[in-house]
């Protein structure tokens, strides 16, 4: 179902009333944009033409509101500048949270990689990620989703999802099981080169889990300097982030992992999210919100 952004009214009257834009992702021009923009560098690529999945509704939430909330960084932000307003950004939360694990082998899952999404294969960059470990056969990758769902990408994929040895489908594996406890042991990163989100919750939940995101600027998801950028939306971009990440020794692979598993714990929980939303209407309320 596609996003829509809807403006919050806040205040006791009409007079005090602050009309708020929650935005869960970004501005919907920029979101259709990008994805349309991956879908003809695909078709480009393989001679196959996709369907969109992640196309939103035109609104004009921003133009509407007097100041919006953001989930993401800049990424997202800078999409909902040009209408002038106040934003503020509160980051995303996580619904997962789990222990450090100090027996972790970096040395063997030092080679292991998870791609983990909902809908929107290409959207969120799968196609780049199954194309670009079929030319690593020396490294892992685990696919956690429903590509399966999508059935022109099901067929456009079929072989790198269930003919590559290297490659593992593993469907849809709940945050909360034991195969996710699994994967999480036993995998070092997170490679997720995103076309546009709000905060890539996909990659918070995965820091959350103890792994080192690999991601796009479009991922909205700060990378601090534990993370690797994908510096552009290519095949050959994905290969060489995550074989730089695979470089690393042991000892540089779990000082990076914990790094990452502290930056969501200090930054994306429930708690902060709660206090961070608490400020902001406050602030508002006492007439201090300016763009941060």
């Amino acid at each position: 179902m596609p996003r829509v952004h809807v403006a919050i009214p806040i205040g006791r009257n009409a007079a005090n009333c602050h009309k708020v834009l929650h935005a869960t992702g970004a501005h919907w021009i920029t979101q259709n944009h990008a994805e349309q923009k991956r879908l003809a560098e695909l078709a480009e690529r393989r001679g196959v033409k996709l369907m969109p999945r992640r196309q939103n509704l035109p609104s004009r939430g921003i133009e509407s509101a007097d100041v919006a909330t953001v989930l993401g960084n800049d990424f997202t932000m800078d999409s909902f500048r040009f209408a002038g307003k106040p934003l503020r950004r509160v980051p995303i939360s996580s619904a997962y949270e789990f222990t450090w694990d100090e027996n972790r082998d970096f040395a063997e899952g030092g080679r292991n990689f998870l791609w983990m999404g909902s809908y929107g294969m290409v959207h969120k960059g799968l196609d780049l990620v199954l194309e670009a470990f079929a030319r690593m056969p020396d490294l892992r990758l685990t696919v956690c989703g429903r590509p399966e769902k999508e059935e022109d990408f099901w067929q456009a994929y079929r072989h790198e999802l269930t003919g590559l040895p290297n490659i593992t489908f593993a469907g849809w594996v709940d945050l909360g099981s034991p195969e996710f406890e699994s994967i999480r042991r036993t995998h070092v990163a997170m490679v997720y080169p995103s076309c546009s989100e709000g905060g890539g919750g996909a990659v918070i939940h995965a820091m959350h889990a103890g792994l080192i995101p690999v991601v796009t600027r479009e991922a909205s998801v700060d990378t601090g300097g534990f993370g690797e950028t994908i510096e552009a939306a290519t095949v050959e971009a994905v290969c060489a982030s995550v074989s730089r990440l695979a470089e690393n020794g042991p000892a540089a692979l779990a000082q990076r992992a914990r790094a990452s598993y502290d930056h969501a714990r200090t930054h994306h929980t429930i708690d902060v999210f709660s206090a961070d939303y608490a400020e902001f209407l406050a602030d508002l309320l006492d007439g201090r919100v300016g763009v941060t």
